[in-house]
């Protein structure tokens, strides 16, 4: 069986930096099935953009831009708005979805679509 997607959204991927959590071997401990990681290349342009940013934001961006790279990230083409591509994605492949977004959150809950989420400022764990 292949491995199951986990899909972590833009704002998750800022976490490292501004909360110094290590997302990925807090997500590893969490998920107890074979995952990879799945982002929309819609993601990859918005951290770009944040990147541009002088001050906590921009390089928190560019902290994630490295953590995408040298964990190759699976990047899968995209022209949707990134909460929609994410929920489309989601439910076809079942995969897992990692944001602090409490908006996209709520659609998620109602396709019942596993979500992960920050707990509290030194951990996350699922919705």
């Amino acid at each position: 069986m292949p491995p199951r997607p986990v899909i972590l959204d833009t704002n998750f991927l800022l976490i490292p930096f501004q909360f110094k959590i290590n997302i990925l071997s807090e997500l590893d401990y969490l998920i107890d099935f074979s995952h990879s990681y799945t982002i929309s290349s819609r993601t990859i342009t918005e951290l770009k953009k944040i990147a541009k940013a002088i001050g906590k934001d921009g390089m928190a961006a560019r902290l994630a831009l490295k953590l995408v790279e040298a964990n190759k990230f699976d990047i899968v083409e995209s022209r949707e708005y990134v909460d929609d591509w994410i929920v489309h994605y989601a439910k076809k492949n079942r995969a897992v979805v990692c944001t602090n977004d409490s908006k996209l959150r709520r659609r998620l809950k109602h396709m019942d679509i596993k979500t992960v989420t920050m707990k509290s400022k030194s951990k996350l764990g699922f919705v």
